[in-house]
């Protein structure tokens, strides 16, 4: 059989098929407003191109005291895993003392490493008489 041709009884099923179907009206497609082609996309008013284009340079957020910090809650939440692992399994120290030093490490020792030195961070203060009408109050940016 050449590919070309069909057999009649599947050209027969095909024909059945396509005669069931409902042939739906034509509608008009309707385009959303932001693909209008006559429509202009403005720039931000408070974005210039000169700030977009500055580059900051990458600041750590944390400090060596962060990190050590830290490190000692990793090293607190390891020595509690540690302990859990050495004991025998229904013992003080797997059940009792063990849970209580993850506890410290992880809800005590390492949040303290992340929000160490959050009362030193200095936030640039900008009058609001240049952003907001002139009302001489300060905001925090």
């Amino acid at each position: 059989m050449n590919p070309v041709q069909v057999s009649v009884p599947l050209l027969k099923k095909f024909q059945r098929s396509m005669s069931k179907q409902t042939v739906t009206p034509n509608r008009p497609v309707r385009t959303p407003s932001r693909q209008t082609p006559g429509r202009q996309v403005q720039a931000r008013p408070g974005i210039k191109k000169a700030q977009a284009a500055a580059v900051k340079p990458f600041q750590m957020p944390f400090d060596a005291k962060n990190i050590r910090i830290i490190l000692l809650g990793i090293l607190v939440v390891a020595l509690g895993y540690f302990l859990m692992y050495m004991s025998p399994t229904m013992s003080t120290m797997a059940l009792t003392i063990s849970p209580i030093i993850l506890l410290l490490g992880y809800c005590v020792i390492i949040p303290i490493g992340i929000m160490a030195g959050a009362r030193n961070f200095k936030r640039k203060t900008v009058p609001l008489e240049q952003s907001n009408g002139g009302s001489g109050f300060t905001g925090i940016v």
